[in-house]
Parts: C-alpha cells; sequence; structure tokens
C-alpha cells in the first residue's frame, strides 16, 4: 500500500441509531423503526455550512477554528445538501425518508474532504443534449451540518466489488450552462424566465470549453418563451459569428389565449463544429411576427465531449445512460486518486478501479443515469461557507401531536396562541415548530416544501399514542410566494416573512399552472410521483398573514368565534350565491349542492337564494348590473350567515362580470358581527402567493368582519369539476358527528377531495389540488350541535303521515322539546327563536348574458311570523299567528316550514366550544297552511310604535343629523307584527317626504321576547343614505297580522358632513395588568367606523396607537386592544398613561378629552 494512503481516512456513520416503538401505526405506513426516536442536533455542537455548487469541497482547520472547533480531527459532517426531496417518498429501508444523514469524509493533509451536492442538479434526456440544468426550486445553496460530537465514530465507506469488463469509454459528455432567473411572467409555478429579448432581439453569451476535443460536434439546446398574438416567432442562431442552419425546432407558434397563457414554449437544439475551439459565441437572434407580449431565455445547455481525465486534481462527470456492462477510463490517476459513484450525493460509493500507466479503469455498479467524481485528495477544492451556528432542537423527540403548526420565526408567539386554545377547548395536543427547524431536521437545512411532508409523514406513520393523540392536523401560519428562492426583482423586495408554497412545474399556461396545499397531506407509502391520484390522509389548513398584526388579528378572530358565544337564529342561514350565464350551470350546481346538503344534516338550515339571474337587471354602459342581488346579499351578509356558497366567475378582486361583489366592497362593506364560512367554486379570488392582496385575503384579515375562513382556489378551476367537488364537500358540510358535533373545516374539504377523487374515471383529480383551506384545519363550523324537535301544532302529533292542515288568521301553538343527537331530551333553559314560512313558490330566471338559459328553481321567500319565546327544562310551547295573507291560497298547495334556534347559556366558559353555550336548531315542515280561516273574530287594533329614533334613543324630533341615519324603531302587536310580503300594500314601509317610499323592511325586523304570548314584537334597524341636506320627515307604517295598520312621524334636519358625537371612552381593565380593550360609545349605531387610540405617557410622548375600521354594535365600537406594549413592541414600564379616543365616519373626525390608565408590574 502506498504510503499516501495511510493519512487518508474515509469515515461514515449509520443514518439511525436508536428507534422507538409506538403503540399502533396507520395503514399505508412506514413502520416507526424508519424514523429516528431523536434528532441529531438535539445534543452536541452543531454548526450549518453551505454551498453554491456540486462537487468536492473541503474544511481546513482555520475554518475550524473560525466556526468555534479547536479539533478538526473531531469533526463529522451531516446532510444531504442541495437535492431537492423527490416528491416520491421513497421505498422503505432508504436513507431517503431519513432526516440527516452523515456523510463519508476523506482526512488528508489536515483537511477534511467531502462531496457536497449543490443547488443545480441534471435532467438527463434523450437525443443530441442529453444533460439540461434543473434549479432547485426553493434553495439557492445546500446546507449541511458540522459537529465535533464524540459519540459518532468512523466506518468504512461503501466499496463497489464489481470488475471492470465491457467496452471502454475515455471521454464523456461535458455541461455547461447559462441562466439567469429573473423573471416569473404568470407569477405562478416554479420556472422563472431570464433576458428580455422583446427590445434587445439579438444577443450573444460566451462559453468556454475547456478539453474540448477538435472536429467533434457542439451540441446546445436553447429553451426560449415567447407570447406573440397574430403570428409566430423564430430563433435564428450564430456560433462565432458564423450561421447555424435552421430546422423546424426554431419556430414558436403564436397564444391563442392571450389571458390566460403566459408564454408558448420553443426549444432549439444545434449540432456544429465551433469555429474557435474552446471559446464559443453563441448568439440568439429572435424574429417575432404579429403582436409581441413577452420573449424571454429560459436557459442555453452546452453539452460536448472531452477526455475523461481530471484537471487540477478532480473531475466530476455524468453518464447518460450507461451500461454495466462497459468500462470507463479515467486519465490523469494518481496512487491517491479516488473515483466515487456520487448518484445518491450523500451516500457515495467508491469504485472498484484497475489502475495502469495513470490511468483507471472501472465498470458502473448498475445501468442507467450516473454521476461521478475522481479526485486527488491532495487537490486544493473549495471551502464551504459558514451559514450560522444551530441550536439544540428535536421535532423526532416530540410526542405525537394531533396538530401541527408550522411557522416564521416572527409569528411563533401567535400560533401558539392558536394551539393554547385547541388545547383547552378540544384537548388536542399541538406542535408549534419554527419551519427553520423543520428544514433542519427533515431536509438538511435546505428550505424544501417536501420537509413540511416528511414531517408530516413521520408523526402520521407513528400512529395514535397511549393517550389517543394522532397527526391530523396541519397549519401552515404565514403568507407564501410564487417565487420560492425570491429572486424575481418584485418579490425580492417583498420584506415579510414567508412559508413555502408548493407550485407545479408548469408555469406558462393559467389552465396547467397552480399552487397547492395538498401535497403536505399526501402521507402513504410510495405515494408522491402524481399528488392527484392519492387521498389526503391529514387535514391542512394556511393563514395568509404577513406579519405580526396581520397574525394577531387572525388569532384573534378565530379565538374569539370558536370561544365567544355569538348566539342567534343567523346561525340557521345559510347563502347561496350563483351567477348567471353558462346555460344556468351555475344556478343547477347550487341547486344540486343544496339538496345534498339537505339529505346530509343540513335539512335544519334555511338556504338563503341569491341567484343573480333571478333579479332584475339594470343596463350600465355596455353591460348590466343587478342592485337588487347586491342589495339582498349585502342584507343576509348584516344578518348573518354560518355558510356563504358562491358559484360562478371571479378575480382576484371581484364576483360576477356583473359587479356583484367588488373590491371596494371587500374593502369597505364586509364589516359584520356574525362571521361566515366561505365556500367559493370560484376562480382565482385568493391568489394568495401574489404579491398583491387578494379579495379572499382581505376578507381572512379582516378582524371586524370578512369570513372566518374561506375554501376557494387562488387559480384558474374548472366549472364541471367544480360541482362535482362542491356536491362531495356538501354531503359533509353540515353533518355531525356521534355526539352531534359539527366536522371540524379542514376535514370536511378532505372527505371531499378524496370522494371526488375515487369517483373520477382515472382516479385522479388536480382540480381538487387547486382549493385551498384559508382558515383552521381544526376549527369546527359554529353550528348548533343539539336538536330541536317539534312535535305537535295545536295538539296535534306531525309525521310523515300526519300532515294537519291550517289556515291563514289562525292561532298556532308549537310545541316540542330539545334533545341531544341520539333523540334524547336534554336539560336546557334559555330563549328559543321561532321563523313561520309560507310555502315554496317557484322562480324563473331570466336567462340573461353569453349562453343564459331560463332557469326554474323553488324559494321560501315569504316569511309570515317571528317568535322569541322560551324554553324550560328542555320543553317549548309558544303561539304563533298566522297573517291574513300568504301564498298558500288556490294554485300552491306544498308544506310549510317552521325553523327554530335556541340557546342556553347559564353554563359559558372560554374554554370551552362556542364558549360552552348550548346550542340547538330544528325545523319542521311536516303541515300545510292553506286558504283563509272568516270565523276568526280579528283585533281590530294597529300595532303600537314604542320608539321611532335616528342614530340612538338620546334622538328628539327635529334634532340635527347626518346625511346616513339610522333609523331604529320598536314595535309590537298584541296579535303579532304582520311579516308577510304577498299581500299587497300591508308591508312595513318607510316615506320620506312623503315623496320616496321604501317598501317592505320586514327583512330589518328583529324579534325580541314579549309578555304577550299570543303577539309579537322586535326592532326595526335601517340604514338611510345620501340624504339631502335640510328639513325632512320621516313616516314609519306598520301592520300587523289582521291588516291593522299604525303610523308614526318624525322630522329632522341633515347636515352634511356632521360629526359623531363620541359620548364616551373607557377600558375594560384599569389598572391593566396584561392587555386592555377600549370602546367608545357614539351616536353612529350600527354604522361603518374608524376608531384610533392613541397613549402617551406624562411627558406628553406617544406610546402607542393603533386605527381600526369596523361595525359598531349598537351605539358601542368594537373593541381596540392595547396588549402594554409600545410601538417597537416592547413592554411598557409600570405607571400612569393618557389614552385619547378618535372616532370618524365619511372622513369626519371627533376626539374625547383624555383619560388616564394605570398599567401595572408585568
Amino acid at each position: 500500500m502506498n504510503l499516501n494512503r495511510l493519512h487518508i481516512q474515509i469515515s461514515t456513520i449509520a443514518c439511525v441509531a436508536i428507534f422507538a416503538l409506538y403503540s399502533s401505526v396507520n395503514a399505508h405506513a412506514f413502520s416507526t423503526t424508519h424514523y429516528a426516536d431523536s434528532s441529531k442536533l438535539a445534543t452536541g455542537k452543531w454548526v450549518k455550512i453551505k454551498v453554491t455548487k456540486s462537487g468536492m469541497h473541503a474544511i481546513t482547520s482555520a475554518d475550524a477554528q473560525k466556526w468555534g472547533f479547536s479539533d478538526i480531527s473531531k469533526l463529522h459532517i451531516f446532510g444531504f445538501g442541495g437535492a431537492p426531496i423527490d416528491s416520491p417518498i421513497p421505498p422503505r429501508g432508504t436513507v431517503g425518508i431519513m432526516s440527516c444523514p452523515q456523510i463519508p469524509v476523506v482526512r488528508s493533509g489536515g483537511k477534511i474532504i467531502f462531496y457536497a451536492q449543490g443547488p443545480t442538479t441534471w435532467k438527463n434526456v434523450d437525443g443530441k443534449v442529453n444533460f439540461t440544468p434543473v434549479q432547485h426550486p426553493y434553495a439557492t445553496a445546500g446546507y449541511y451540518f458540522v459537529t465535533d460530537d464524540a459519540k459518532y465514530t468512523d466506518i468504512a465507506v461503501d466499496k463497489a466489488s464489481n470488475v471492470a469488463t465491457g467496452p471502454t469509454t475515455s471521454t464523456y459528455t461535458e455541461r455547461v450552462f447559462h441562466e439567469e432567473e429573473l423573471v416569473n411572467p404568470g407569477e405562478t409555478g416554479r420556472l422563472l424566465l431570464g433576458e428580455d429579448f422583446r427590445y434587445n432581439k439579438s444577443q450573444t453569451f460566451k462559453f468556454s470549453l475547456p478539453g474540448y476535443i477538435s472536429g467533434t460536434n457542439v451540441n446546445v439546446l436553447t429553451s426560449f418563451a415567447s407570447k406573440t398574438m397574430g403570428g409566430n416567432s423564430k430563433l435564428t442562431f450564430q456560433q462565432n459569428g458564423t450561421n447555424i442552419p435552421g430546422d423546424g425546432t426554431d419556430n414558436i407558434g403564436a397564444v391563442l389565449d392571450v389571458a390566460h397563457t403566459h408564454y408558448a414554449w420553443g426549444s432549439s437544439v444545434k449540432s456544429f463544429v465551433p469555429t474557435k475551439g474552446e471559446n464559443l459565441s453563441y448568439t440568439v437572434t429572435y424574429n417575432p411576427s404579429g403582436t409581441v407580449y413577452l420573449a424571454r431565455l429560459n436557459h442555453i445547455a452546452v453539452n460536448y465531449e472531452r477526455a475523461l481525465a481530471l484537471q487540477n486534481g478532480t473531475v466530476a462527470w455524468g453518464q447518460h445512460d450507461g451500461k454495466a456492462e462497459s468500462q470507463l477510463k479515467v486519465s490523469g490517476m494518481t496512487d491517491e486518486t479516488l473515483v466515487w459513484d456520487v448518484t445518491t450525493s450523500h451516500q457515495p460509493t467508491e469504485m472498484n478501479v484497475t489502475k495502469r500507466d495513470g490511468k483507471a479503469a472501472f465498470s458502473p455498479i448498475s445501468s442507467g443515469n450516473r454521476e461521478y467524481v475522481a479526485f486527488n485528495p491532495s487537490a486544493s477544492f473549495p471551502s464551504p461557507t459558514f451559514d450560522s451556528k444551530v441550536s439544540n432542537q428535536n421535532i423526532h423527540g416530540e410526542a405525537t401531536p394531533d396538530m401541527v403548526i408550522i411557522s416564521p420565526t416572527e409569528f411563533l408567539d401567535q400560533a401558539r396562541r392558536i394551539a393554547s386554545m385547541h388545547e383547552s377547548v378540544d384537548s388536542m395536543r399541538v406542535l408549534v415548530v419554527d419551519q427553520k427547524l423543520v428544514f433542519n431536521e427533515f431536509s438538511s437545512g435546505t428550505p424544501d416544501a417536501m420537509a413540511y411532508r416528511k414531517l408530516n409523514k413521520m408523526f402520521y406513520d407513528r400512529g395514535a399514542d397511549s393517550k389517543g393523540h394522532k397527526l391530523g392536523y396541519m397549519l401552515l401560519f404565514g403568507n407564501g410566494t410564487y417565487d420560492n428562492r425570491q429572486l424575481s426583482s418584485t418579490v425580492k423586495t417583498a420584506s415579510y416573512p414567508m412559508l413555502l408554497t408548493w407550485q407545479s412545474e408548469a408555469s406558462n399556461d393559467e389552465n396547467t399552472s397552480f399552487t397547492s396545499d395538498d401535497p403536505f397531506a399526501v402521507l402513504a407509502d410510495d405515494s408522491g410521483t402524481d399528488f392527484a391520484s392519492f387521498d389526503l390522509d391529514i387535514s391542512v389548513g394556511r393563514f395568509p398573514v404577513k406579519s405580526v398584526s396581520e397574525a394577531r388579528t387572525a388569532v384573534d378572530k378565530l379565538i374569539k368565534y370558536v370561544t365567544t358565544p355569538n348566539n342567534g337564529s343567523w346561525k340557521n342561514n345559510v347563502l347561496d350565491v350563483a351567477d348567471d350565464e353558462n346555460q344556468a350551470i351555475h344556478m343547477k350546481q347550487s341547486e344540486e349542492t343544496t339538496a345534498i346538503s339537505k339529505e346530509n344534516g343540513g335539512n335544519d338550515y334555511i338556504y338563503n337564494k341569491v341567484y343573480i339571474d333571478a333579479f332584475n337587471a339594470v343596463s350600465q354602459g355596455s353591460g348590466r348590473t343587478y342592485p337588487d342581488a347586491r342589495a339582498k346579499m349585502f342584507h343576509s351578509l348584516s344578518e348573518g350567515v354560518v355558510w356563504w356558497n358562491y358559484t360562478g366567475h371571479a378575480s382576484p378582486n371581484g364576483w360576477t362580470g356583473e359587479g356583484l361583489l367588488t373590491s371596494p366592497d371587500v374593502s369597505n362593506n364586509l364589516f359584520y358581527k356574525r362571521l361566515p364560512i366561505l365556500y367559493a367554486a370560484t376562480c382565482e379570488f385568493t391568489r394568495f402567493d401574489a404579491l398583491n392582496l387578494s379579495g379572499g385575503e382581505k376578507m381572512f384579515l379582516n378582524g371586524q368582519g370578512g369570513a372566518i375562513a374561506l375554501i376557494c382556489p387562488p387559480r384558474l378551476v374548472y366549472i364541471t369539476q367544480n360541482g362535482e367537488l362542491h356536491k362531495r364537500v356538501a354531503k359533509y358540510s353540515f353533518a355531525r358527528d356521534a355526539e352531534g358535533m359539527p366536522h371540524r373545516l379542514g376535514d370536511i374539504l378532505r372527505w371531499g377531495k378524496n370522494d371526488y377523487r375515487k369517483a373520477t374515471t382515472e382516479g385522479r383529480e388536480d382540480n381538487n389540488m387547486r382549493y385551498f383551506l384559508f382558515g383552521d384545519p381544526a376549527m369546527r363550523p359554529a353550528f348548533a350541535p343539539l336538536k330541536i324537535k317539534v312535535e305537535s301544532i295545536n295538539g296535534q302529533q306531525l309525521s310523515e303521515d300526519n300532515k294537519p292542515e291550517f289556515k291563514a288568521r289562525q292561532t298556532l301553538t308549537f310545541a316540542g322539546k330539545v334533545t341531544d343527537s341520539k333523540g334524547n331530551k336534554v336539560d336546557f333553559n334559555g330563549p328559543v327563536i321561532a321563523t313561520l314560512y309560507d310555502c315554496e313558490q317557484s322562480v324563473l330566471s331570466h336567462g340573461y348574458g353569453d349562453g343564459g338559459e331560463e332557469y326554474a328553481y323553488l324559494d321560501r321567500p315569504n316569511k309570515l311570523a317571528v317568535k322569541v319565546d322560551t324554553v324550560k327544562n328542555g320543553d317549548f310551547s309558544f303561539k304563533v299567528t298566522v297573517p291574513s295573507e300568504i301564498l298558500a291560497t288556490f294554485d300552491n298547495y306544498s308544506p310549510s316550514l317552521i325553523n327554530l334556534y335556541a340557546y342556553d347559556n347559564s353554563q359559558t366558559s372560554n374554554v370551552m366550544f362556542n364558549g360552552g353555550s348550548r346550542e340547538a336548531m330544528g325545523s319542521n315542515s311536516q303541515f300545510y297552511i292553506y286558504g283563509y280561516d272568516d270565523t276568526v273574530v280579528p283585533d281590530t287594533i294597529g300595532p303600537n310604535i314604542e320608539m321611532m329614533v335616528l342614530n340612538g334613543e338620546e334622538f328628539k324630533d327635529g334634532d340635527l343629523v347626518n346625511e346616513s341615519p339610522l333609523l331604529m324603531a320598536r314595535v309590537s302587536d298584541e296579535s303579532g307584527i304582520n311579516l308577510s310580503s304577498s299581500g299587497i300594500g300591508h308591508a312595513i314601509t318607510l316615506t320620506i317626504d312623503d315623496k320616496t317610499t321604501i317598501d317592505d323592511l320586514s327583512a330589518y325586523f328583529s324579534p325580541i321576547n314579549t309578555d304577550n304570548e299570543n303577539g309579537s314584537a322586535g326592532n326595526i334597524n335601517y340604514q338611510l343614505s345620501d340624504l339631502d341636506p335640510g328639513a325632512h320627515t320621516l313616516k314609519l307604517k306598520v301592520w300587523d297580522v289582521f291588516n291593522n295598520s299604525s303610523s308614526k312621524t318624525i322630522n329632522f334636519t341633515v347636515i352634511r358632513g356632521m360629526k359623531p358625537d363620541l359620548y364616551d371612552v373607557y377600558c375594560d381593565a384599569n389598572p391593566a395588568s396584561t392587555s386592555a380593550n377600549f370602546y367608545l360609545k357614539h351616536n353612529r349605531p350600527d354604522a361603518t367606523v374608524t376608531v384610533g387610540i392613541d397613549i402617551y405617557n406624562l411627558l406628553g410622548q406617544l406610546v402607542w396607537t393603533a386605527t381600526q375600521t369596523g361595525r359598531s354594535d349598537s351605539g358601542t365600537s368594537f373593541p381596540v386592544t392595547w396588549n402594554l406594549t409600545d410601538m417597537n413592541g416592547n413592554r411598557v414600564q409600570r405607571g400612569i398613561y393618557i389614552y385619547r379616543a378618535r372616532i370618524s365616519t365619511d372622513g369626519i373626525q371627533e376626539a374625547t378629552k383624555a383619560k388616564k390608565i394605570a398599567v401595572t408590574a408585568q
């Protein structure tokens, strides 16, 4: 043996030392012994290093000392560098799934030599050009870990045993490339393009071809992107000034869909003998026709033959489609030269070489595409770059969680608040983890979205632990971008913390390019080759937050939704909105979805239908609008809906071509106290990975309204597939578990996606992947778990076989009970709100627009009565008088409906679902109201208008008001207020100045409890708008169920721009120890107001300020919360502070006098 070899030591270590056994394992999961029970990073001293190119690298003693290590002989290296994690989960038993393998090194001359994988890999393709570059989709460097922990010992590297045999090759294909990654034109997919050719249509790129074998062909592939309309484009080429003959591959076709096709691909391959040997100047000229929208180079890949020989002590090469029965002969060898197969970069194999006369021959260990490196350990190699010191961490050692939350460092505190909520409310075990730690343990420290998946896979495969905890949910707590590496100039300037996003490889067409969170939930063994072909094994959601402020707002909103009762019959309401055109398919799909919902737990909900084609259109310019549809949609949202469906067309900023929902609406009009879940079967409305804020994001981030969660795609989706998925999701949306609890939101979407995938002919559906859940996947919708059963009306039992008939003007006594999900009566005490509806009626749409088609559907718009009464010990009985005017007279004999909601707040708690409020819901349609009872003796006294004011009870007749005051009225009647809209002239009306009449305010009537068991009472709140300055009169007219009327008139004067009156400002904690909520009392009830709080110290210096916009509750604003920090986020000192409030409507402000607040010690 050569003495030089005595100084060379090759070392490695087994990837996993100790394994843990767990109580149960999921089906289709790796054995728990496939995973280490503790991270290597859990103990010892570690630093992270990085490389930007693949090849042999060296760590010197000087490097080690700079990194904090005194003895280089004790260092060991772990990781797999910049190789992207394969989407397919590798076969069990391989290191690929493992977290951080130790890599073999060579110790020589006081240095550590190792092979490092950079972020660029090579794709093997058939043809003249066999190698094209592939960039890591998430990282610009490859990372490794270094430690001096003495527990790691060296073992011999694997060595090939096969001997050289077969035909000999002494050359190899060298590969060089040029690529600039500057822009992603469609802001979608993984690929970034380079130089712009629109204005400089001829550009030259220089390549050095060292070792080029004279007279052999150089093969060049040019990947180019072009977008033209009305004419094709063509590329021409020169090498060193000499024209290269063209062929058909030089042509790039025009795009047919400018709106959705971002560019067309051109891929030209040229073969030639260069005129200047090792120097190549390659000129690309772009020759367009038609209108040019885009022209950019993707990359140029150059392949050429050169002698297989060491240069400066090393050579690295790839072998395309090599044969095991062949020999590779390397020149320039010495006794110390080593040849490694580095196809798996972190598991090199030393080749069994036969050396003779400075040459070495060996045969591949297997056929196929291989990667090799030959090197002399004494040669000079680049050193890796120090990245950071690594604190000890141990995700592998964590107990199995029910839910994982991955967050950027900056948002961890807010993520932990969600964890605490679920731990308290749901007894869940929630693991909150910094994404940097996930990368460290699951992708060698290299940013890679598949690290999220590997983490999930590990916990999922562990199954349920001894306490029943099992991974079921993942929340990605942060926004992301299409440009994960932040290379483009627009994304590079974005300064917010980001999580990674999975993007499709396709980037040039909106129809095929998309983003998805589904890959993180596909966890079956051997899955991942095609994510669309596998079930989702856990439920995933995302919070698209970009700042600590947004994160705090979103968490505040979630915690309030989950833990604070927001009682009301609004929780029985569903809003279904459907677009026009397209052969009425949007309305048809909505009807199908509603039918499936009713069959699967949703029969007790009221489905408010806003099918815009059924409303009168108003011509506006070259298009049309639907003002009545808009009014009904926004009024329904103001009243409150628990679930909101939209089916139709959209953009990132709004819905429908007629402006049903616009960007200003989303920003200014969606301030509601009762938050829906939005399911939008539409395109792009939540395009969260673009820099511009989408409409869906604005809804989610609205701390005083919007939606509590959204299920919606950020990309284009397809109408037919949308409908099929929505039907499957509807199967679970309103279903309950065995205890009557609503299913968690993430499960509802996951089960729907899995059902639809299995139902397809091919067993795959990538349209599913485009649907995201923006919200907490473990959140339960605010549905009532208990049931209300109506057993009788006027003593007559109700059933499918016994449906009694009643008439208009009769008084009906409804009786029943509250039960659990199994039908057992429960002890329940609290209000019950009952709404009596007329029979269904047929509605025929107009068939407006392109592809419009008339469509008939059933709706139940006529509300007959609303009553508030009481449930006592689980039983209820209340009376309702049927109005004189109903739909079911002579031509419509179909059942009526009673819908009920009740709540019991005797055991509220902020650590329970819905704040401990027990809620119940139910309905019954096993009866008819048909015809007219003329034997009833009616009363002859009209309703009592107990109060009629503007902007608050402080109003006096003749007062001054702003131009958009709120009418506030309280009315009652011993027989009942008429709410039916089926008659003529008997609706609640409002008349301004005896000229303008606002018809039918019945929808604005909210019932309240009354001592009169036969009658009803309620409030009417209606926002007037844009009144002219000056004196006005306002007349309210109300009817009872026997068509008796009463009216009242008030006088007032409008002052345009009148300031709001701010009566008081107060806080709920004084002294404050952890936080303080500030409230303002004012005379802008139920209006959208902007409220500001300024905190000053006693020196008059501004310490903290906040401004929020939202809808006020009666005459009190929403809370503005101060967490007792200054504007830098630091806790303020103990002491006395001064706070000042600001309120504005329409930009008009009024400020209060200063008040004091005491802050206690922390």
